[in-house]
């Protein structure tokens, strides 16, 4: 049994257009997970290429990537429609309750940038094996 944990921070973006030389810097500077053009919309997913051990320090790092970009990439960040710094959390049942802690001054650098922050939390697994199978309720006799 694994235990509820984080996962990682996803910067998203969406962008009108092609999304031009934003894309293109944080494909450069990121790792890209994904980037594709709909209805003149560009979205992409971006994880940091750096091993972050805390959902804190990932932020950090995304938030320290996005400061050096160029003058034309800020300009297309702040007229993105999103730019969502999403902490992602595999759920189980143990523990009973999980912290993740953000910094205020971590929280004031997302802010800074217009960014926002949201959690999506996994829902656990389905068992697996024959424990996992149903049981049929037994007929009255």
């Amino acid at each position: 049994m694994t235990t509820t944990q984080f996962l990682n921070v996803d910067l998203e973006i969406a962008v009108s257009g092609d999304g031009g030389v934003l894309v293109e810097q944080l494909s450069q500077a990121l790792f890209e997970l994904h980037v594709s053009t709909h209805r003149g919309v560009t979205r992409a997913n971006y994880e940091t290429t750096k091993l972050t051990k805390t959902a804190d320090a990932t932020v950090r790092e995304l938030v320290r990537v996005l400061g050096r970009l160029s003058p034309a990439a800020r300009r297309s960040w702040r007229a993105a429609r999103v730019r969502d710094f999403n902490i992602g959390i595999q759920c189980e049942s143990e523990p009973r309750s999980f912290e993740l802690a953000i910094e205020p001054a971590t929280l004031a650098s997302v802010v800074k940038l217009g960014g926002r922050m949201v959690v999506t939390v996994y829902a656990p697994d389905p068992p697996t094996g024959r424990l996992a199978t149903t049981t049929r309720p037994r007929k009255a006799r």
